[in-house]
């Protein structure tokens, strides 16, 4: 979607599911890892990827006990004091931790964050995690769920892969050792959380989180029981509604780009909460940062050649990120690199 064309996006109206009859789809993954069942859970995979860039997990196969440490742990960190959690406030050079001041799409978003990445120092940034003191289990849960969002997130790659007609392991190489994900936690509070403080800022829009697409391959999202998420498909906002035991899951810009359009990085944003807090968690799964992302040979033909140039991943994730900390002018967008 050209920048022309999202203009006056926001106001296009929120679909009423009932009226239209469709909405973004709930998939059983159980069947992916048996032989029998696993071509049916990779079709509708590939359909909700052209039709949507969203659909919704169950059977995924992460603990429903990790899940609810995981939302312990997150709401205990975002309860701590302001000073507490800015002692680890991230910057341009560090994006990892703490922060409450973000930019999306050059507007300022109405909520907090926390960003951390596996062990070790971040390739692209050569930065590494920064964790609240005295808080050991927080960093524990949080990298035992980082572990297994990668292990689904390898699983889901497959199903692409396979939807592609390519090799389940055709890109293997490019995620499973070296990959650059990370997961954030959303908190999406009532209050403007720098209402009262001294903090350099912009006027707070009036969306959770404004309208974008995200930048990696796929997104891993779980979201509380509020509800918030909404996806834009022909001309509607789309809500997508908490189902219990599912994951939410989206494809990302350079999901979009493999698979030559077939595959599409759907527009979504978040409402700013007016009568109670929201709580997320995404797992943004990108690959490594010595990746270069081009269409991939099944999609590409004399009838349909290559649509998008070369893109150097590193560069294109730290542009994007830029983005998160000042108005740089405009977003870096696949739809640069078209041709």
């Amino acid at each position: 979607m050209s920048n022309e064309n999202q203009t006056d996006i926001d106001q296009c109206p929120v679909a009423d599911s009932d009226e239209f009859g469709n909405s973004v789809p709930v998939i059983d993954i159980g069947g992916l890892t048996q032989e029998s069942s696993a071509a049916t859970a990779i079709a509708e995979i590939a359909s909700a990827c052209r039709e949507w860039g969203f659909f919704q997990v169950v059977n995924h196969g992460i603990p429903q006990s990790l899940i609810d440490r995981e939302w312990q742990q997150t709401r205990k960190f975002f309860a701590q004091p302001m000073q507490a959690k800015e002692t680890i406030l991230r910057t341009r050079e560090n994006p990892w931790g703490y922060y409450n001041n973000e930019l999306t799409k050059n507007q300022r978003d109405k909520k907090e964050v926390f960003d951390f990445t596996t062990d070790g120092a971040d390739p692209i940034y050569a930065a590494e995690n920064r964790w609240p003191e005295g808080m050991d289990e927080f960093r524990a849960v949080m990298r035992e769920y980082l572990l297994a969002c990668t292990k689904l997130s390898l699983q889901l790659l497959q199903a692409f892969c396979v939807g592609l007609k390519l090799p389940a392991d055709f890109m293997h190489h490019d995620f499973a050792t070296n990959h650059t994900g990370f997961i954030r936690l959303n908190y999406y509070p009532v209050k403007d959380p720098l209402e009262g403080t001294d903090t350099p800022r912009q006027a707070v829009a009036d969306q959770g989180v404004h309208h974008h697409t995200d930048a990696g391959a796929l997104t891993v999202l779980m979201q509380d029981d509020v509800g918030g998420l909404q996806v834009y498909k022909d001309g509607y906002w789309h809500n997508i509604p908490p189902v219990e035991g599912a994951i939410v899951i989206n494809t990302g810009d350079m999901m979009q780009v493999w698979s030559n359009d077939y595959y599409h990085a759907a527009m979504h944003r978040v409402r700013a909460m007016e009568a109670c807090d929201r709580y997320s968690i995404p797992f943004f799964f990108n690959p490594s940062a010595s990746t270069r992302v081009d269409p991939l040979p099944t999609v590409v033909s004399d009838a349909r050649p290559s649509r998008y140039r070369s893109i150097e991943w590193a560069e294109y994730r730290g542009k994007r990120t830029d983005g998160d900390y000042a108005n740089y002018g405009t977003e870096v967008q696949i739809s640069q690199f078209r041709i």
